[in-house]
């Protein structure tokens, strides 16, 4: 079960009150129950002191009027036994005793009261031989009485005759089972449980007087003092007259069945206690935790929308203030972050998306929906309406497997857009994972429709020319071989497949021809574009052919002559040339009607006399219907003006290119038109070669990489953050304003330049393996500090791989660089607080926590050693208690003082909580190193601290633990500190005691 924060706080709170508390009254407790203890033995001794002193007075009462009669007797006379009986009968003794006899010297009984048949003989009783022996009274041990073998004792005093000699004993017996001062005092009750005994004195005392008759005459040894258990309470007092004891017993379960309600109250106040606490304590904290809560409900509503608007108190002048306000600040950069990410990758010229793992689109820019034909409100699923409906289902299948595997994905797909065009695009896209769980994908689209028909015409061009018997070549501007097709390495005997490169022109032809070319080939080729007429060629045997030979100069945009084509033809025979015209013009009208541009040729006049098979297509006329029409009458007069200038130009024997725009029934194009004259023997313009071909997705292209680049680098200079382009040679290709600001250079300082230059050596080989890891694809994100004496500087880098068009290199990286040193200032700052004691400046709980595991953390390394005191004040409580908690914080901050006056800089001070302190010292060569330190700073607080008001002294009780690797946990390390400092509060305070072992490991 999950518990809240405020349920966890209370519980906390509520158990460490409970704990003061029942600590609190247990101690209370003890001390009352001993208190009570003490009262109640002193109250019970006190009456048996008083019961023992009224029997003794009462015993002496009977003994006095036991002598009285003995006196009277002895006046009376000793002589007539009837005389004694009646004397004896008239004595009120009856009311004391239970019977009275007087007897002989020799022990006979003469008379007694009440008279019985047989009267014994008393001489053997130890009683009677210390009356007649010693002339004194006495009293006799508990006994059986010879008449009736009831338990008694008996009282015996000497009689006197006339001349005050010894002449009999009278003695008088108190039954113990009886009503009188001894019965009575057995059957009394103390309380509810309690009562009398006595028992003699003596090595062998017996019971005089018990409760229970059975056990009379028993030996006190053989009924169990304090009533059979060892928790009554028994009190003694002697009977002076007797020799005897008397004792008070109360069972323990009476005497302290006080103590023990008192116990049962003390464990239901503290119940009732801990619930009313918990119950305050959890209102209280609920009322606390309110803003936290807000805050937690703000950042769950922001996970599922990121643009809702939440409240949050954010002008709390606290604590959870300061976390509502920074947690909106970072809200506000994260938006104003994504705001500016959307703006980029809106602009972005390539369609981007982000699909869910159930293939439903989350996210596409605007170029995506343009490439589409869909609307935004259709983006999650509106591309599977462009793929036919057949095979729509299985698509979307098959989209979904894709999409919720970790594999990236490469395909071109063709849709069917709603307007009725088709469009061929190229989809990128790889996997979004976390902790190894695909959370959809994330990827690109390109239109490669126009690329790839180019790409097919090029392919279609080379196959035209790989199956052509004419003997086509073609040269570099320094007359190196760069290609050959088939025929023509089958007619000069090279391989198929052999390379060219390091061929020449001269390696095919004779040197008259090659005389020729330098002469008036390539110069004329230069000067108009193309050259025609005939060469003499070698074939593989080096034997001389004709061959009627064409050679075409390409220029690159600047004009300059970038390489040569050369078309050749075999014209051994007239049959041959015939047959060789005729395949040469079927294969021309292929070639050309197979060009996705407009081939023509025109005579003087400027009248079309071939036109291939594109001029329908584009114009949706019949080619055989154009010949004849002048170029006025075809394209008419506005479009007329716009080509005469190019057309004399080409008349007058120069190559014109140029480019213009037309119009035809399909739509508005722009085209490169090429005019080659054509001359005969004389050298004469006798017409003209026109190529015209449609450049208008290129020029879209053109336009749209160039608006891209600008928008893109508009809204990289308005970013914050440095951002650049690296490519895979480790230069700067692109750099945005912030990257110039932050180095304080302009950007032709920076583009062109490596790294390393810019960096300087230093800092390179900081970020070389990042670099090394981006060009080798990985995505690199790391942070770099500048820690200074009077500054210090965080960046946040992020290195992007740039993949190469086919994906199967990296050609680069982007390098995205954030300022991010007011984020951790914050957190350092954050972190210090959460950490430090707000009253002493030491390490809190928390801080001490981090520090001591970072310390065992060194000390597992070979040879350390490390210990932790654990010291409190001694008496800090009665202290804070006498004087206030204002000097009770001065004498604390004092202590902490000294605690780090007396230690080693390097050594970690911490404060708990109360008075409760620690120190981490780590690498100690022995344990002794500590001990000294310990002993220091007990010496340290004997000195008086001196507050604002009054100078106290004081003292600390210090516990010392080691470490020296192993598997302890600081939990447990603490635990020994903290059983030492208690060792140490019990051997009387002001000393400091060390645990014999580390807590886990070698002995030291």
């Amino acid at each position: 079960m999950r518990l809240k924060l405020r349920t966890k706080t209370a519980l906390l709170i509520t158990s460490l009150v409970l704990t003061l508390v029942g600590v609190a009254g247990w101690w209370q407790y003890r001390s009352l129950s001993s208190e009570y203890i003490n009262l109640m033995r002193e109250q019970q001794q006190a009456l048996t002191d008083s019961a023992a002193a009224d029997l003794d007075y009462k015993l002496e009462i009977h003994l006095a009027a036991l002598e009285r009669a003995a006196r009277e007797l002895g006046v009376h006379g000793f002589a007539d036994p009837a005389a004694q009986q009646r004397f004896l009968a008239d004595q009120d003794l009856r009311a004391m005793f239970d019977n009275a006899a007087l007897a002989t010297l020799d022990g006979a009984i003469v008379a007694i009261n009440p008279p019985t048949s047989r009267p014994s003989n008393v001489g053997d009783r130890d009683y009677f031989r210390r009356v007649r022996d010693m002339g004194q009274p006495a009293i006799s041990a508990p006994l059986l009485t010879k008449s009736t073998q009831q338990p008694a004792v008996v009282m015996a005093v000497p009689v006197e005759g006339p001349g005050g000699r010894l002449a009999g004993v009278l003695g008088a017996a108190l039954n113990l089972q009886r009503a009188n001062v001894l019965g009575d005092l057995s059957r009394a009750t103390i309380g509810r449980g309690g009562y009398y005994m006595i028992v003699t004195r003596g090595p062998s005392p017996q019971v005089v007087m018990h409760p229970d008759a059975n056990l009379l005459l028993k030996p006190a040894a053989a009924v169990a003092f304090n009533g059979g258990t060892e928790n009554d309470m028994a009190t003694r007092a002697a009977v002076p007259s007797a020799d005897w004891e008397l004792r008070l017993i109360v069972p323990a379960r009476i005497a302290y069945a006080p103590l023990e309600q008192a116990r049962r109250n003390l464990l239901l106040q503290l119940i009732g206690l801990g619930l009313g606490c918990a119950l305050l304590v959890w209102l209280g904290t609920a009322w606390v935790m309110r803003p936290l809560e807000a805050l937690s409900g703000a950042i769950r509503t922001l996970r599922r929308s990121p643009d809702s608007e939440v409240r949050l108190d954010v002008v709390a002048n606290d604590e959870r203030g300061d976390l509502a306000r920074e947690f909106d600040a970072l809200m506000t950069d994260l938006r104003e972050q994504r705001l500016e990410m959307a703006a980029v990758t809106d602009a972005s010229p390539v369609g981007l998306f982000r699909c869910d793992s159930d293939g439903r689109m989350t996210y596409v820019n605007d170029e995506y929906l343009a490439i589409h034909g869909l609307e935004r409100k259709d983006a999650e699923e509106g591309w599977l309406t462009l793929v036919r409906e057949e095979i729509r289902e299985t698509v979307r299948q098959d989209w979904v497997r894709v999409v919720s595997a970790a594999a990236p994905l490469s395909a071109t797909r063709r849709l069917h857009r709603r307007d009725g065009t088709q469009v061929l695009v190229a989809l990128r896209s790889r996997p979004v994972l976390a902790e190894g769980r695909v959370l959809g994908h994330v990827g690109t689209v390109t239109d490669i429709t126009e690329r790839t028909r180019a790409e097919r015409a090029l392919r279609t061009l080379t196959a035209i020319f790989d199956m052509t018997t004419d003997y086509i070549v073609q040269l570099d501007a320094a007359g190196r071989l760069i290609y050959m097709n088939p025929a023509a390495r089958r007619r000069t005997g090279l391989a198929l497949d052999a390379p060219v490169e390091q061929f020449s022109a001269a390696d095919f032809n004779p040197p008259e021809t090659m005389e020729r070319f330098r002469s008036e080939v390539v110069p004329t080729a230069v000067k108009t574009g193309v050259w025609v007429g005939e060469s003499m060629v070698w074939d593989a045997e080096h034997n001389e052919f004709p061959a009627s030979h064409m050679v075409i100069a390409h220029r690159d945009k600047r004009g300059k002559v970038e390489y040569f084509s050369g078309l050749m033809r075999d014209i051994s025979s007239a049959k041959a040339a015939e047959r060789a015209l005729r395949d040469s013009e079927h294969r021309l009208r292929m070639v050309t009607d197979h060009l996705p541009a407009l081939v023509s040729y025109l005579d003087r006049d400027l009248r079309l006399r071939f036109v291939n098979k594109a001029y329908q297509d584009w114009f949706g006329v019949q080619p055989e219907q154009l010949l004849g029409l002048s170029l006025r009458e075809f394209y008419g007069n506005e479009a007329w003006a716009q080509m005469e200038p190019h057309m004399r130009a080409a008349l007058a024997g120069r190559q014109v290119t140029y480019e213009r725009r037309l119009v035809t029934p399909g739509g508005r194009r722009d085209i490169q038109a090429t005019l080659v004259p054509e001359r005969d023997e004389h050298g004469e313009v006798i017409g003209l070669y026109t190529l015209d071909s449609d450049i208008t997705a290129h020029h879209e292209a053109e336009e749209a990489l160039q608006e891209s680049e600008a928008r893109l680098r508009t809204v990289a200079d308005a970013l914050p953050m440095r951002v650049a382009y690296i490519d895979a040679e480790e230069r700067y290709r692109f750099n945005n304003l912030a990257y110039e600001r932050g180095f304080g250079l302009s950007r032709d300082q920076i583009e062109g330049h490596t790294v390393k230059e810019l960096l300087g050596e230093p800092a390179y080989e900081a970020v070389q393996p990042h670099i090394r890891a981006a060009l080798a694809g990985e995505v690199v994100t790391f942070q770099s500090e500048i820690d200074k004496s009077d500054s210090y500087y965080c960046y946040e880098a992020q290195y992007i791989p740039q993949p190469a068009v086919n994906d199967e290199a990296i050609v680069g990286f982007h390098a995205v660089i954030t300022d991010i040193t007011r984020q951790k200032l914050e957190e350092k700052r954050l972190v210090n607080l959460a950490q430090i004691d707000p009253l002493t400046g030491l390490a809190n709980r928390a801080g001490f926590e981090v520090r001591l595991a970072e310390a065992m953390e060194r000390a597992r390394g070979p040879g350390a050693l490390m210990a932790l005191m654990y010291l409190d004040i001694d008496g800090f409580k009665k202290i804070n208690d006498q004087f206030g908690h204002q000097t009770g914080d001065e004498l604390l901050r004092g202590f902490a003082g000294r605690l780090s006056q007396a230690l080693r800089s390097g050594d970690v001070r911490a404060r708990l909580g109360g008075d409760e302190f620690t120190v981490i010292m780590e690498g100690l060569p022995n344990a002794d190193a500590a001990i000294s330190a310990a002993a220091k700073l007990i010496k340290a607080m004997q000195a008086p601290f001196t507050t604002e008001q009054r100078k106290i002294a004081i003292s600390t009780s210090i516990g010392v633990a080691f470490y020296q690797g192993g598997t302890a946990t600081a939990a447990a390390l603490v635990k020994q500190a903290d059983e030492m400092l208690y060792q140490a509060k019990g051997a009387g305070r002001n000393n400091f005691q060390v645990a014999p072992r580390p807590v886990e490991g070698k002995r030291m």
